[in-house]
């Protein structure tokens, strides 16, 4: 099997994968990436374990004006389990209008894709996704058959040879799976321990993205309007986590009174508005810390902590240590 990547960010030229069949592989390989073009900066990662493939992207581009692509080829059918953590892209799917996709900053989709040439154009500065490719034998493997046996619309998709989406307009990423990616990208094992360990995570992000459950069903009864509406609630509190935040606020701008918007909003995201700001918060302080230099103080002013103590006791319980180890 061969996959070959042509980015129009990249200064590498084409990156040619071959691999062999299943994306079969005993010994984890681990490569990242850090040339591109001026004004971009960031990292691709690659991380290949036994029966699947991942990229993530985590990048960003000061200079875009026009869209950024990325063009993807292989000669054998795939799945591509497409998570977009930040920024917007859409895929045109073997190159036809009518086999496009747009996923969207905090959503992710599973994609059917036969042997093809696909196009991603990204619209936004920043990109963080990560991509998990695998064949119909290794998601059997994890769920049994009837995941794409019984769904007659994929059947058809696959023995006319087209591409396929199995969420219409993409799914939400929760607390849960963000925690389960977070670890996944994070782990701090070598060697076979490591191996190990993010062949489990990665089953436990597949089984959990793709089981049909009740939360899932809830959040398909809430309404495209009250989705973007909560979608402007989740973007003003990315962007003012050094202010403070209430529901008052909150309500008045998803045009929703209190008690709704706390009850959709969990129903979305599964988890509070409380504990996603919080989440956010020890987040972007952890990036400012081991990214930027931040001090433990100034990280936790800038994601709205006015006592650095207060900020301590709400990492120590979220991520199970002191930011003070993360200088070490």
């Amino acid at each position: 099997m061969e996959i070959r990547f042509k980015s129009s960010e990249c200064d590498a030229g084409e990156l040619v994968k071959n691999f062999k069949q299943n994306f079969e592989n005993k010994i984890l390989e681990e490569i990242e990436y850090s040339k591109f073009n001026d004004g971009v900066v960031g990292t691709v990662k690659e991380i290949h374990l036994d029966q699947a493939y991942v990229v993530y992207q985590d990048y960003h581009n000061i200079n875009i004006q026009d869209d950024d692509t990325l063009e993807v080829t292989h000669d054998h059918n795939v799945f591509l389990l497409q998570f977009v953590i930040d920024g917007e892209l859409a895929c045109c799917l073997d190159g036809e209008a009518n086999s496009s996709f747009t996923l969207r900053k905090n959503t992710y989709n599973l994609f059917y894709i036969p042997a093809s040439n696909n196009l991603y154009k990204y619209s936004s500065k920043k990109k963080q996704v990560l991509n998990i490719y695998f064949l119909e034998s290794y998601l059997q493997s994890k769920m049994g058959y009837c995941f794409t046996q019984t769904l007659v619309e994929f059947q058809k998709a696959k023995k006319r040879k087209r591409p396929f989406a199995f969420f219409d307009e993409g799914l939400l990423l929760s607390i849960h799976l963000k925690n389960i990616i977070q670890d996944f990208l994070e782990c701090s094992f070598e060697g076979t321990t490591k191996q190990s360990f993010l062949e489990a995570k990665l089953t436990e992000l597949v089984l959990v993205s793709l089981m049909n459950n009740e939360s899932e069903k809830e959040v398909s009864e809430i309404s495209g309007v009250e989705k973007e509406n909560l979608r402007r609630v989740e973007d003003y509190i990315q962007t003012h986590l050094k202010e403070e935040l209430n529901i008052s606020e909150l309500s008045l701008i998803a045009g929703l009174n209190t008690s709704k918007l706390k009850k959709s909003f969990k129903k979305v995201y599964g988890t509070t508005i409380f504990k996603y700001i919080t989440f956010l918060r020890i987040e972007k302080a952890k990036e400012l810390i081991l990214k930027e230099k931040y001090t433990i103080s100034e990280a936790s002013y800038e994601v709205g902590y006015k006592n650095p103590q207060h900020f301590t006791v709400a990492f120590k319980k979220k991520l199970g240590y002191l930011p003070s180890q993360l200088k070490k």
